[in-house]
């Protein structure tokens, strides 16, 4: 094998361990044996087809390496099968604890556990607060352990992939936790690192302020645990993230100021070379084994060992030798967007970007800043349309100010601490830059991210990936030089002009079908109605063929936004742009505190709130909504009737119905937005949070098909009466698991199962998709199939264990 040989070995590797999932024990036997014959041929066959040979026998073994992962994987949760029971481990920790959010949370390797667990098993725990554990400690906790769920709501996070990529088989929450220092030349690495790191987090904990602290922290360390979510939605919609996950912008950053240093002490080319590959090792021991930042500081190793032995450097070598090292040794990784993502941005750069760099002539100098992003931007489109269904359109020109600020920052942050370290006093300026740097990053973000449709929805096409896909690689394959100037000095061969031209075409057509997308379309005559599993709290998703609903928008706390990360995800993965109508039924932070969120990120024509009853403004006040009261009919086909509340005036003087509320925690509930969706058999119940009086109070005729259970199954709520009035078919329940309420309590269930309901909850099967027309409704099962025929959804039996 010759030219960039490692390109075609690490692509093929990859591929293996990509499809190495669905291959089982038997297979992956098979595989081996193949991939050894493979390899004898190889040694023995004529040039070509022993480089065929090679790069199957390297498929095939990576194929079984990639089954041997999911089957290593699949064995350790089998261990793990009630969430509930506590477990007494003994492990090892196996990366640096991220402590910034007060709460240390660490990756561990069992040793010993109680009840048993494999040895070696990888767990993500999230530990009391205080604890002192670094990496290489031994510890001991009490925890609760969790096999990581698929993903639990169309567009969503896929925790279990996620966790398949890291080679983690559970996470949890440790109770107690008692830490015994490493010692001996084991442990001398890791707390070393850890020692530097600590003293690192301290220095700029000292001398900088909460705000720029919560930027300058992920970008010199890599822990984003106290990002406020508001500020990461920011990055991430300005396509700015990247920023904060470190890989080889900081790396670089970082190794080109190392040889800087060097340079000017009058080190030689060598001492610079080595100097660089340090910095890099360092970073990668201070942040610890994350995969992109391990990317970049294995191909800046790469490319220091190439200068040292006098060899031409060629940087699409050294990502495929350092992509290709890493990959043989975590084969997780494969998977992992932070790796994939890394490995993208550094082809495009390196092939699309030195293009238009060559070929942009006397405009070189101007689009110098904004040709790199272009040329990430083109590599990782097809990952971007997979992984998160959008695109930022300003990300290129945000890019433009921020790389720079960004360096700026990350420099001044290292060379501060350094100075602040060895000398107390000496970093004081460097920590101001700091501030002023980290304020205007901040600037940036929140500026471009609130641009309106700064993310643009994508769909879920899975032809737009494909052909956003093609053209990418057609590029990556043709844009780059030849190695040799020999083959250089030859006129461009007419495949590579071909495939040139189809690749420019194919990303072309790829944007041209981004920017012209629809969102998704229930069949004529019906409508959907998504119950987003947004853990405790509601958002329901009403999708009409002229438009989608949201009625609510979940909770936030100051680690978990639902509108950021549920009901975003959700819209961009169904293509919906400007949202129709936004419903806030009441006041409450789990139905309220998502909209914000979902405000930023996309156009909403309507708003919808309760009237204002006295001491109780309700959530129209804050969202600039318009008042929907009993009686109000909000949209047409289907019909949307606002049955609860009535108008202040009108409740007071209807003698029957709600008299002045006081002021309470549960009066927002009394005075909640109840509606009604739909006609005939097809009809949904929306009920808030209203509880069983205002339940008796709801004009609704009987054979309703779906009830959105009221207050997630609280015992006010659901009463017999009102159950036997309207009699639903499927009960419908947005709950959180293991909610601090006990919700849905016992009593509600009985209720609901002798009224005749069939009872499909949130928290069990995450999102829940219904069909409803005319003629009934039909629950639709999004991770696998689509019906399109709606069928009267028939009472029938819970499977599940009753509480």
């Amino acid at each position: 094998m010759g030219g960039r040989s490692a390109v075609a070995a690490s692509v093929a590797v990859w591929l293996g361990l990509a499809c190495g999932g669905g291959v089982g024990c038997g297979g992956a036997l098979a595989c081996m044996g193949a991939a050894a014959a493979l390899a004898w041929l190889s040694a023995r066959a004529p040039d070509r087809v022993g480089t065929v040979a090679l790069l199957g026998a390297l498929g095939l073994a990576a194929l079984a390496r990639g089954s041997g992962h999911e089957r290593l994987l699949a064995r350790e949760r089998a261990w793990i099968t009630d969430g509930d029971r506590p477990w007494r481990i003994s492990a090892r920790v196996a990366e640096p604890p991220a402590r910034e959010s007060g709460e240390p949370e660490t990756v561990v390797a069992v040793e010993r556990a109680s009840p048993p667990l494999p040895s070696g098993t990888r767990l993500r725990l999230r530990l009391p607060p205080g604890t002192q554990a670094e990496w290489g400690d031994r510890v001991r906790l009490l925890a609760r352990l969790e096999v990581p769920p698929e993903s639990r709501n169309p567009g969503g996070f896929d925790a279990r992939a996620t966790a398949g990529g890291a080679a983690l088989a559970a996470s949890g929450r440790a109770w107690a936790c008692a830490v015994l220092p490493s010692r001996g030349l084991r442990g001398w690495p890791g707390a070393t690192l850890a020692r530097w790191r600590r003293a690192l987090e301290r220095c700029l904990d000292t001398h900088l302020s909460e705000g720029a602290r919560e930027l300058v922290i992920p970008l010199v360390i890599g822990d984003r645990s106290a990002l406020p979510p508001d500020l990461n939605a920011a990055f991430r919609a300005s396509g700015l993230v990247h920023l904060l996950a470190l890989s080889g912008l900081h790396v670089a950053w970082l190794a080109a100021l190392a040889r800087g240093l060097c340079a000017a002490l009058g080190g030689g080319l060598a001492a610079r070379v080595l100097a660089g590959a340090a910095c890099a090792a360092f970073y990668a021991g201070i942040a610890g084994p994350l995969p992109s930042l391990m990317r970049a500081a294995a191909t800046e190793i790469v490319a220091a060992l190439a200068r040292l032995r006098g060899r031409a450097l060629d940087p699409i070598q050294a990502l495929a030798v350092s992509a290709l090292g890493l990959l043989a040794l975590a084969p997780g990784w494969a998977g992992d967007l932070g790796f994939q993502l890394s490995c993208a941005a550094t082809l495009g750069l390196v092939t699309v970007g030195a293009w238009l760099t060559e070929k942009a002539g006397r405009w070189r100098d101007p689009l110098a800043p904004i040709i790199p992003t272009v040329g990430a931007q083109v590599l990782a489109m097809p990952i971007l349309l997979a992984r998160f269904h959008a695109l930022s359109w300003t990300g290129a020109l945000a890019n433009l100010i921020a790389v720079p600020v960004s360096g700026l920052l990350l420099a001044s942050a290292w060379i501060g601490a350094a100075a602040e370290l060895a000398c107390p006093g000496l970093g004081t300026t460097l920590f101001g830059a700091c501030e002023v740097l980290a304020a205007l990053l901040r600037v940036i973000a929140t500026r471009a991210g609130g641009m309106p449709g700064a993310m643009v929805s994508a769909g879920n096409d899975p032809g737009l990936v494909a052909l956003a896909a093609a053209g990418a690689g057609l590029l990556a394959l043709a844009l780059p030089e030849t190695r040799t100037l020999a083959d250089r000095a030859l006129p461009l061969s007419r495949a590579r002009l071909a495939a040139r031209f189809a690749g420019v075409l194919a990303v072309t057509l790829a944007l041209a079908l981004l920017a012209s997308a629809r969102p998704m379309k229930p069949p004529a005559g019906s409508f959907w109605l998504v119950a987003l599993d947004v853990g405790q709290g509601d958002a329901l998703a009403l999708g009409f063929a002229d438009g989608w609903w949201l009625v609510d928008a979940g909770p936030r706390s100051p680690r978990y936004d639902a509108g950021e990360r549920v009901v975003l995800p959700f819209l961009r993965w169904a293509g919906v742009r400007r949202i129709a109508a936004l419903a806030l039924t009441h006041d409450d932070a789990d139905h309220t505190g998502g909209a914000a969120a979902v405000a930023r990120g996309v156009g909403i024509a309507r708003r919808w709130a309760p009237p204002p009853y006295p001491g109780l403004p309700g959530p129209g006040p804050r969202f600039g909504a318009g008042e929907a009261a009993r009686g109000d009919t909000l949209h047409r086909d289907p019909p949307v009737v606002v049955l609860w509340p009535p108008r202040a005036r009108a409740a007071v003087a209807d003698s029957g119905a709600l008299a002045p509320v006081p002021t309470l925690t549960s009066a927002d509930n009394a005075v909640g937005l109840v509606l009604e969706v739909g006609a005939g058999a097809g009809r949904a119940l929306l009920a808030a949070d209203v509880d069983s009086m205002v339940e008796e109070s709801l004009a609704v005729t009987r054979g309703l098909a779906v009830l959105k259970v009221a207050h997630h199954g609280s015992a006010s709520s659901s009463g017999a009466s009102f159950l036997a009035r309207t009699g639903p078919c499927l009960a419908l329940v947005s709950v959180g698991r293991r909610n601090p309420f006990g919700h849905p309590v016992a009593a509600t269930l009985v209720r609901l199962r002798a009224a005749g309901c069939r009872i499909e909850r949130t928290d069990w099967s995450g999102a829940l998709w219904l069909e409803l027309s005319r003629e009934g409704a039909c629950l639709i099962d999004w991770r696998h199939a689509w019906p399109r025929a709606p069928t009267a959804a028939a009472p029938a039996p819970d499977p599940r264990p009753r509480e």
